[in-house]
């Protein structure tokens, strides 16, 4: 029986049309040394029959789930997974045919990195149109310090980690993340832990994805408030936990992003990123209203602890 060295996990709910051609970007990395797990909230058997055509790839695993979020469905990936690492996209992007292998050459060259944040690349002209996530690494390797609010951080869209490391510092916040109370953030979170723990995080160029999620008008300020109430959460969550220079680190992305949007105000330039400053208040605001687990280091819906 071959040794599965990479889990990559796709969590997945009511988008049939792109789970398909995502995990067909996937199964077309050569070998049997890689599991593919699929976990779908959705509430139909749709995505399920879009996979049907991949069902005889022995490195497919489908697991139907009733739970919701984002992050929860990557836990549920996580617990799954039987490789020493863990790798994550999205099902609105596409990977290249040597993604597997690069992540294992990222890890292999780094012995002591913990997470490998790859790139991820919208289609071309897709930001005049709307808006998408997208990661273009700054600076290679963030060991004992924060990367600076002025430069982007790695996504969960383009993710690895080891598993050990995920022993060290936990799983995704359930309360983080598309579909969960705060809309994003549970990667800048993990990020944090990370680095708090004294982990090494690698940004790796040569490990990259194309990410078509692009949102348009309306749909596009929703998604940039949901990602930064969920920054804001996450940075609120560390000045609670007393996690080092989390305060600095919350005062630093407030003050940048705020005077980012004010600049872009006064001189018309839309969009002005103020939803997304707005987002971080509202976000740090209704943090207080959940307690924090401090063994976990995660958000527990209930009163504060």
């Amino acid at each position: 029986m071959t040794l599965v060295r990479i889990s990559v996990v796709l969590a997945t709910r009511h988008r049939p049309d792109q789970a398909g051609p995502c995990v067909a970007s996937i199964l077309a990395n050569p070998g049997d040394h890689f599991e593919l797990i699929v976990v779908d909230q959705s509430d139909d058997d749709a995505t399920e029959r879009a996979l049907a055509a991949y069902a005889a790839d022995q490195r497919l695993r489908y697991v139907r789930s009733q739970t919701r979020g984002l992050s929860v469905s990557r836990n549920v990936g996580i617990e799954a997974a039987r490789a020493p690492i863990i790798a994550f996209t999205d099902d609105d992007c596409r990977v290249s045919e040597d993604w597997i292998a690069r992540i294992e050459a990222a890890f292999a060259a780094s012995p002591e990195a913990a997470i490998v944040f790859g790139k991820v690349s919208l289609p071309a002209g897709a930001l005049d149109r709307g808006y998408g996530a997208e990661f273009e690494p700054h600076r290679r390797e963030y060991q004992h310090c924060f990367p600076p609010a002025d430069v982007a951080w790695g996504i969960g869209a383009n993710m690895a980690i080891r598993r050990r490391a995920l022993g060290q510092i936990g799983s995704f916040d359930p309360l983080l993340g598309t579909g969960s109370d705060f809309g994003g953030g549970e990667d800048t979170d993990l990020a944090i832990r990370a680095i708090a723990a004294g982990l090494k995080i690698v940004n790796a160029k040569e490990v990259s994805v194309l990410h078509l999620g692009l949102r348009e008008g309306a749909d596009a300020t929703k998604l940039v408030r949901g990602y930064g109430e969920g920054v804001g959460a996450t940075l609120a969550k560390h000045v609670r936990l007393g996690t080092r220079n989390g305060g600095r680190l919350l005062a630093s992305w407030v003050a940048l992003h705020a005077r980012r949007g004010l600049h872009n105000a006064v001189r018309f330039k839309r969009p002005t990123g103020l939803g997304f400053v707005g987002g971080m208040l509202l976000g740090i605001c209704r943090s207080f209203a959940y307690g924090v687990d401090r063994d976990r280091h995660i958000y527990v819906a209930s009163s504060r602890k």
